[in-house]
């Protein structure tokens, strides 16, 4: 949904033109990333043992969680339009940006684990050990100093400074020079490394709906770096009245030269 909602976006608050002659390059775009996202999700299971989940299967587990998935989509495309406009306005501030984004994050973060109740439930020591409330071992500094939640720290801390803090900061970066249009479609193509570095890291089978999708996303990724006019000429389509008269003015001056 990222890749509909800024374009959306651009053409409801900035006017920009954004329709099918204007374009297209977004929207063929948005309808290959579309596509593989449904592909890599949605179509079987990966691998090769056969045993995939067949599309109806998926289709009924859809549910209230989906539709909140849906809605988180709506705001990350409309954080990303927003962070564009930001840093049109103030280049240099994408540290200041990203702090900003860090910390709402946090907060609703913290929000969430009070509301939730889990930090306040009594875990069972065992063997004679001590029973203690979960945020004494999942909070900090317990996470990083109990031995059996090593692994836990670390995928915590990787989360926390690389796929968040530092990828907001990549993210933010650049949307400073490409528009979210165009950078919402190489966002989404996050399914397509998940699954390659499933398969480099994790041993997994790549599935017939894996190689599809993966495709359909990188032929995204091209068609969303053509020009209208090339685009229009590689689907068999005219270019409009302007593009007419640009290039009868080059045949002119050429053979004026001439």
């Amino acid at each position: 949904a990222t890749v509909l909602v800024c374009p959306l976006l651009q053409w409801l608050v900035d006017k920009r033109p954004m329709g099918w002659k204007d374009a297209p390059q977004t929207w063929m775009a948005a309808c290959l990333c579309l596509c593989g996202v449904a592909a890599l999700e949605l179509f079987g299971g990966g691998g090769g043992g056969g045993g995939g989940t067949s599309l109806r299967d998926h289709w009924e587990q859809l549910g209230r969680g989906d539709a909140l998935s849906l809605v988180q989509a709506v705001g990350f495309g409309t954080g990303v339009f927003l962070s564009e406009k930001m840093m049109k306005k103030e280049p240099d501030q994408a540290l200041s940006i990203t702090a900003g984004l860090v910390g709402v994050t946090a907060f609703y973060s913290m929000i969430w684990c009070f509301v939730d109740g889990w930090m306040f439930r009594t875990m069972d020591g065992g063997d004679g050990g001590i029973a203690m409330q979960q945020w004494q071992s999942y909070g900090l500094p317990g996470l990083f100093l109990n031995p059996d939640m090593r692994t836990v720290a670390y995928a915590v801390a990787w989360t926390g400074i690389i796929s968040t803090s530092t990828n907001f900061f990549i993210e933010i970066t650049a949307l400073g020079r490409v528009p979210s249009s165009e950078a919402s479609v190489i966002l989404a193509t996050e399914p397509l490394w998940a699954s390659l570095f499933a398969a480099w890291w994790m041993k997994e089978e790549f599935g017939v709906s894996d190689v599809v999708g993966g495709m359909l996303m990188i032929g995204a990724c091209v068609v969303n770096t053509l020009k209208p006019d090339d685009l229009r000429r590689w689907i068999g389509g005219s270019v409009d009245g302007n593009d007419e008269k640009e290039l009868d003015g080059n045949v002119v001056s050429m053979t004026v030269e001439q």
